[in-house]
């Protein structure tokens, strides 16, 4: 797929203001390309049909609101000490209050999926099946769901929404791990959890049989994943899926900071949800709670930085939306994997939000990326 030139994008945009807006309106281009863009109204697109201009009615009504608010009973995972067991309390707090929300009935109401937990390389495992069948082509076929979540959230709970879909609309079997998360722990404390689940999977699946995807932080632990199992010497998984983030690029002198959230894409993105950014930010960067003492060049850590790492990758799948903050993110990894020959298949929908696909299951456009993702699979893993 050809990705085209986001200069050009915005070449283009601001010909087409500068030709419906007064003096005082029109952008101001700064000598370093920074670039003041007036106040302006972003209506609906044109391009969504009726069926999903209903469901995200409905998404902001209920399902958005819900997002933003399920866990306010629950205490702070990142407050008090870092205990693992008071923090898998509130963890499960967090979860259980998600299973109460519109959200999570829709979802379960729609796929008929069975959820069934085991201990796999000593990992705490949520194991999704299809409860009309595993389809035959995929009897000797599996996939690792890792869940996001920032590195401190998301287990037992977006682990489901995650991976019930996939499983049920491709009739295959998906494992989600709840790794190691922040603040309790720090990298490599995931990388190491997933890799037990994989290591284990491998003793009964062949290499290719096995595909791994994750979204937001579960795409940048994917990818670190993968260059841990590059490192190690593992046999490389049939494919894997980078959604809603990708690679993860290291800032600039700021080990365990990534570059993501400084790409155009967190910029639009922060406008469209009603605060300004300041272009130039003086503040020392910070790194991550759950990076907090690694190397600047760690390939493990920030594998997009590395050709040598990306050339290992097997055929890799990135989904993003227009109004997602990591899209910048998405489309970096997709030009470097191009330039080295990887395959790569880049789907950006129009007017999709982060990682908004797996919480709305109302949306036509939902049910779209999730057979995006079962075709992908279909395709690249052995047979």
């Amino acid at each position: 797929m050809k990705t085209h030139s986001t200069n050009l994008l915005i070449v283009i945009a601001l010909i087409f203001l500068a030709r419906h807006a007064t003096a005082e309106e029109r952008p101001r281009v700064e000598e370093d390309g920074t670039i003041h863009v007036p106040a302006f109204d972003l209506p609906e697109s044109a391009f969504l049909s009726d069926d999903s201009r209903t469901a995200r009615r409905y998404f902001r009504k209920v399902y958005g609101p819900e997002l933003g608010s399920f866990a306010r009973d629950c205490p702070n995972v990142m407050s008090g000490e870092n205990d693992p067991e008071s923090k898998q309390v509130i963890r499960q707090c967090i979860a259980d209050a998600y299973y109460k929300t519109n959200i999570y009935k829709d979802v379960t109401a729609k796929h008929d999926v069975a959820i069934d937990v085991a201990t796999i390389g000593g990992v705490y495992t949520e194991v999704f099946t299809p409860r009309n069948g595993i389809a035959a082509k995929n009897r000797d076929r599996v996939l690792i769901s890792i869940h996001g979540g920032g590195y401190v959230a998301g287990a037992r709970y977006f682990s489901h929404t995650e991976s019930i879909p996939v499983a049920d609309m491709g009739a295959i079997k998906v494992f989600s791990p709840d790794y190691r998360m922040a603040p309790e722990f720090t990298h490599p404390a995931g990388i190491e959890d997933v890799v037990a689940v994989y290591r284990e999977l491998l003793k009964t699946y062949q290499s290719q049989n096995i595909g791994i995807y994750g979204c937001s932080a579960g795409a940048m632990l994917t990818a670190q994943t993968i260059s841990y199992i590059h490192a190690n010497k593992l046999p490389m998984p049939g494919a894997v899926g980078l959604f809603c983030a990708a690679a993860p690029m290291m800032a600039d002198g700021a080990p365990g900071s990534f570059k993501s959230n400084r790409g155009e894409s967190a910029y639009v993105s922060a406008g469209l949800s009603g605060y300004n950014r300041a272009a130039r930010d003086d503040q020392p960067r910070s790194p991550s709670p759950y990076f907090p003492e690694v190397a600047q060049d760690d390939p493990i850590v920030a594998p997009g930085d590395h050709d040598y790492v990306l050339s290992a990758f097997p055929p890799t799948l990135l989904i993003s939306g227009t109004r997602d903050f990591l899209l910048s993110d998405v489309l970096a990894t997709h030009a470097k994997l191009s330039r080295l020959g990887i395959e790569t298949d880049l789907h950006v929908i129009e007017a999709m939000g982060h990682a908004t696909f797996a919480f709305n299951p109302r949306d036509p456009m939902s049910d779209n990326v999730h057979n995006v993702i079962v075709r992908f699979f279909d395709k690249h893993l052995g047979h």
